[in-house]
């Protein structure tokens, strides 16, 4: 029989397919793994870190940053007229587009606070996704997501601790891209965005991981090329707006700042009350319950945190970029552990590592709790509701834990650990936040200068006394002059409005214009400030049939006064 013409034949050969439906795993409450893993990673973002986002008040150094968002844009932060290597655009951007957006038009906490937490969001994204994706599993992932948010630091977030979550969460996104797609264009992306927030130690650290993790083929076009233009983009912009001076500055400040001793033992309190847990991936037998690229994964991760520790601790200036690095390698160490505990898969060794470490934690919490709950009721009237409360989940703990302890039930301690991580996060938010913003916090004091300045009125100070945090919270743009005679060049008649030290105002030069004594103010520690102003115009509050406007300075016209 004759085969048939070509012209009848199919453009591409027929595959038969045998006719099947394919379902995806469903989870006992009837939704995807992947629609529970979602509202469990939100459920986690919103309890611990957009509740009280933005309640903690700002320190030093998140000072300089607020400083920096109500300045104008440029390749680096500006900070009392002047430029700030330290701060790169990558991090002072996101704060200055909050301000732009802001009502009040001038900086605030929430704008240099909440660009922090959605880095921690993003961070707590990549390594549960990459937790799920390589385990095949919901629960690890949700374990990685408890671990990374239920964590100290970033229930905190603040620069105080030492994290800068900006450069920390593209730092990690490069890694976990190297590590599950290799030296493409979307990790030269992450490396870019590394460098825009920390420089070039972002850069020397991804390098420094890609040499100890060792495998083939990282080396790329695709990844360099991307860093390279950024750097010199920002090299050619920092040298045309701001100076070759701050250009070299912020290229070899981080080689002044010396070798970090406290990184390694800082991480351990970082992570708490989670990285006790990781030395349960010590043991061979709970690693080799693990999937093959699950343990491929989790032993890159904890290669580059271990490299990120030694190259953050001896390496001068590799701190700050290091440090989110070594906490995530510490983290998804734990959270594979932790999901073997709940399955009840240990061996003796490790499950005695487990309650060696969860008995540590709970001795301590109970012990810190009760003292606290103690003083909260008894002492401090404002948070009695508040430490009756914590009293309750201090109940459970111990009753929890001690069960657990009792029966050997590690499900049981997994649940009071859950129980202590809710109670870290409310004692923050409940009462540390609240004491820090009332007893240490720069901001009554800077409230209480800025009343006396009209809005948008520029405050001249001399030397380096007044600390960043404190000139955030006056509310007003803050110029650091050289010397009082720099005031007779400044052009406009406007009043120059001065905040000085005792010390200065008494021995106000003669060169330098007249003052006038405006009020003098008295520090938290008894320190005395004064505010004083020179000879100039001044705005007059507009008027209308309801009397005067005081918050329409910035509009109203200018009048003599002497």
């Amino acid at each position: 029989m004759d085969s048939e013409p070509a012209w009848m034949a199919p453009p591409h050969p027929i595959r038969m397919r045998t006719m099947r439906v394919d379902r995806p795993s469903l989870t006992p409450w009837g939704l995807s793994q992947r629609t529970t893993l979602a509202l469990a990673f939100a459920a986690l973002a919103l309890g611990f870190v957009v509740l009280g986002a933005d309640g903690l008040d700002v320190g030093p150094g998140e000072g300089r940053l607020g400083l920096a968002a109500g300045a104008s844009p440029g390749p680096m932060g500006q900070v009392f007229g002047y430029w700030a290597p330290d701060l790169w655009p990558g991090e002072v951007l996101p704060s200055l587009a909050l301000t732009r957006l802001s009502s009040a038009g001038r900086a605030h906490s929430s704008a240099v606070r909440w660009p922090a937490a959605l880095a921690a969001i993003l961070g707590g994204w990549v390594l549960v996704r990459g937790m799920y994706r390589q385990f095949s599993s919901l629960r690890a992932a949700v374990w990685t997501g408890v671990c990374w948010f239920g964590c100290l630091a970033i229930i905190d977030r603040s620069a105080g601790m030492g994290l800068e979550l900006i450069l920390g969460a593209a730092t990690l996104a490069t890694i976990d891209r190297l590590l599950s797609r290799g030296a493409d264009w979307t990790a030269g992306l992450w490396a870019s965005l590394a460098f825009l927030a920390g420089g070039w130690p972002p850069l020397l650290l991804i390098a420094l991981t890609m040499i100890v993790i060792g495998r083939p083929g990282w080396i790329s076009f695709r990844l360099v090329l991307l860093p390279a233009l950024t750097a010199i983009a920002w090299s050619i912009a920092a040298i045309r707006i701001a100076t070759t001076e701050a250009w070299a500055s912020a290229v070899a400040l981080p080689l002044t700042r010396g070798m970090d001793w406290s990184l390694a033992p800082g991480l351990l309190w970082l992570g708490l009350p989670w990285t006790p847990f990781a030395a349960i991936a010590l043991s061979r037998s709970t690693r080799q319950a693990w999937p093959a690229p699950g343990r491929a994964w989790v032993k890159g991760w904890l290669q580059a945190g271990l490299a990120a520790t030694i190259a953050g601790t001896a390496v001068p200036g590799l701190g700050p970029a290091a440090r989110v690095v070594a906490l995530a390698g510490l983290l998804i160490a734990a959270a594979p552990g932790l999901d073997s505990a709940w399955k009840r898969s240990y061996t003796a060794a490790p499950r005695r590592t487990f309650f060696a470490a969860f008995a540590m934690l709970l001795g301590l919490w109970l012990v810190a709790m009760i003292y606290g709950c103690f003083i909260w009721i008894m002492t401090m009237p404002y948070y009695r509701t508040f430490g009756i409360i914590m009293s309750v989940l201090v109940l459970a703990a111990a009753m929890l834990g001690w069960s657990a302890l009792a029966t050997s039930n590690t499900r049981r301690g997994l649940v009071t650990l859950l129980v202590l991580a809710a109670g870290l996060k409310l004692a923050h938010w409940g009462y540390y936040a609240p004491e820090w913003n009332y007893r240490l916090s720069q901001g009554p004091w800077g409230r209480a200068i800025g009343q006396w300045i009209p809005r948008k009125w520029t405050v001249y100070t001399f030397h380096d006394w007044l600390s960043p945090d404190l000139a955030f919270f006056i509310g007003r743009p803050v110029r650091q002059l050289p010397s009082p005679r720099h005031l007779n060049v400044l052009p406009g008649r406007e009043a120059r409005f001065v905040l000085l030290q005792a010390s200065e105002f008494e021995n106000w030069p003669e060169e330098a214009p007249s003052l006038t004594l405006v009020t003098r103010l008295q520090g938290p520690r008894g320190e005395e400030r004064i505010l004083a102003r020179t000879p100039g115009l001044l705005p007059v509050p507009a008027r209308d049939a309801r009397g005067p406007s005081p918050g329409r300075n910035a509009a109203a016209p200018l009048v003599a006064a002497e």
